[in-house]
């Protein structure tokens, strides 16, 4: 053997042994599901006039026909996972093998390593195939911010899809012989009609015969509340309220949000809030980023609503804010938190109470301040007339002669309260009481009894301008919990009560002003005559947005009773009744 065929022959061993090495470690596949099943007319003509559709539910395909249609000899189209597919020993071949309906068929699937699974077919007679949803989908052809078509499960009359996306209205794409498609009495055109699916909705089927079908349209809106996933450096535990952990940070948007990845600092927070099991968290992003769709900075926060049975009081609270159109007012984001391959729950993500550009925008010369018994800050004061617990969050100070300063300007505006001569002096030269009754109107709603200590109150002041209570925060002991230690129970508690409490005595004080009432009981009237609804349909919507994030944290927590619904129909009734008190509470002012 020469030179030349020895390489020949050494060349073929080694492809030959990488060959069969390839070969042996790729495991054969168990797949055996048939996914798709139908009878079409294209390869079945004259025998049929519309396509006949199926339901596969576990090892059972059920095909819907016209009573008396000669389903004897037709042929399958359908789609498997599986390497074969048999009928009594017999390969079937999609579109071409002929099977009798008539009684139920037997499909053997076999997968590539030899497994199997049998799905029986039968048949259901209909009276009016007019009265059947065959298809129903949402296409990106006509709803263009998907990222792909999403095609419904169609069981019976129930019609359900999951979706990745934060839309709500959207445009359907369905087929069916009905004569007539619609809800609550509008026509519905297939690929053109925009509708709100936000919460189910029943579509009505019209046949020729005159005769209707309902089908509830769900979609499951789980995936649009965005995950976030956190890990610190080395895995190590976040136990400090004071120091950070550095971290890198990834969001997943699911089609609802821009995803993010970047490097952050993670710390706790809070102040009763980080004793309880679910910890709550502030970030500092190492560069400032734009996170779901809200304005760049860098120092975000991640509530946990422990002791929240909806994980809403935070948000409705904030959106009220925003219908008042008070300043500053923070957004909420429900997301979910995984933490160094743990899943930590469903918490709501929002915006850093902090002076900048995007955020309390005062830095030219404002201040902002903090009323709150923890009185915990580096920077405070309490004040003469009230002994109102004083915190100084902006500007940064280095020395007591700065809170001096700050204090002096404080005295300006609360002597005046104090004041014989109030209120028919010139307190409302330092203090913005338009901001006042728009805090008595969130903290009366929801039933925010903290000004009566006070806690977690703040209050901001420009350059050259007035006191303006906000931006709001902290509505954890919200929606009558307080004095009760239970939700949704006691809806017509007075907001201030607590006659020995500074925030009692200077609240009080504020609302025995004639103006503060009457500017009160106007702006409530308002409200609750143009926004409160809006407010309601905000509170429906993001009740649907978290209904599954809240089963998995309850599975987490086992805060709240389990039964997400309830416990939201307890807080939308709750809030009605309440809005009930607030009238009676302003009729004779």
């Amino acid at each position: 053997m020469n030179h030349l065929t020895k390489k020949v022959v050494l060349l073929f061993l080694v492809l030959g042994i990488a060959a069969g090495c390839k070969k042996k470690d790729i495991p054969l596949s168990a797949a055996k599901e048939i996914t798709t099943f139908k009878i079409e007319v294209i390869y079945n003509p004259g025998a049929i006039k519309i396509d006949i559709g199926s339901e596969i539910s576990e090892n059972s395909i059920v095909l819907s026909v016209t009573k008396g249609l000669n389903i004897s000899s037709l042929k399958a189209t359908f789609t498997t996972t599986g390497k074969s597919v048999s009928v009594n020993g017999k390969a079937q071949q999609s579109n071409i093998s002929v099977q009798d309906f008539s009684k139920p068929v037997k499909y053997l699937v076999t997968a590539e390593d030899g497994s199997e699974k049998t799905y029986s077919v039968t048949i259901k007679e209909v009276d009016d195939i007019g009265l059947i949803l065959k298809t129903f989908s949402f296409l990106k052809a006509n709803n263009p911010d998907l990222s792909s078509d999403v095609n419904f499960n169609i069981v019976s009359s129930k019609v359900s899809a999951s979706l990745m996306y934060q839309k709500r209205k959207l445009i359907a794409t369905f087929s069916t012989e009905a004569i007539l498609v619609s809800i609550d009495g509008v026509k519905q055109e297939s690929g053109k009609t925009i509708v709100d699916f936000s919460q189910p909705v029943k579509y009505t089927l019209t046949s020729k015969y005159g005769t209707n079908a309902e089908y509830l349209i769900t979609v499951d809106w789980e995936a649009s509340v965005p995950h976030i996933y956190i890990e610190t450096f080395g895995n190590a535990p976040i136990v400090s309220k004071e120091d950070y952990l550095q971290a890198t940070i990834k969001i997943e948007g699911l089609g609802g949000f821009e995803d993010y990845s970047g490097t952050t600092k993670i710390k706790g927070r809070g102040n009763s809030t980080w004793g309880f099991p679910k910890k709550p968290y502030r970030l500092k992003l190492d560069k400032k980023a734009a996170l779901l769709g809200l304005a760049e900075e860098k120092d975000w926060v991640l509530l946990a609503n422990y002791l929240d049975p909806t994980l809403m009081f935070n948000a409705v609270a904030m959106k009220t804010g925003q219908l008042l159109e008070m300043p500053y007012t923070n957004n909420i984001i429900p997301v979910e938190l995984t933490i160094n391959n743990t899943y930590m729950g469903s918490y709501a993500f929002t915006e850093q109470v902090a002076v900048g550009k995007n955020r309390v925008n005062i830095e030219d010369g404002g201040t902002l301040l903090e009323l709150d018994t923890y009185y915990d800050e580096p920077w405070k004061f309490k004040s003469t007339n009230y002994n109102l617990p004083v915190m100084v969050k902006y500007p940064e100070l280095s020395s007591e002669s700065g809170v001096s300063v700050l204090k002096n300007e404080f005295q300006v505006m609360e002597n005046a309260i104090a004041s014989s001569t109030f209120p028919g002096n010139n307190y409302t030269d330092y203090l913005d009481i338009n901001s006042l009754v728009n805090l008595f109107i969130v903290c009366n709603l929801t039933d925010n009894e903290e000004l009566n200590h006070p806690k977690s109150l703040y209050i901001y002041k420009p350059k050259g301008g007035k006191y303006s209570f906000g931006p709001l925060w902290d509505f954890d002991w919200a929606f009558g919990f307080e004095g009760t230690g239970t939700h949704f129970e006691k809806y017509d508690n007075a907001l201030l009560w607590n006659s020995s409490s500074v925030g009692t005595v200077f609240f009080k004080r504020l609302l025995s002003d004639p103006k503060v009432k009457i500017l009160f009981k106007q702006k409530w009237i308002a409200f609750k005559s143009v926004k409160m609804p809006e407010l309601m349909t905000y509170l429906n919507k993001y009740a649907t947005t978290i209904e599954a994030s809240k089963k998995r944290d309850f599975a987490k927590w086992g805060t709240g009773s389990g039964d997400f619904t309830t416990d939201y129909q307890k807080m939308r009734a709750w809030m009605i009744k309440r809005a009930g008190y607030i009238d009676s509470f302003v009729a004779n002012f």
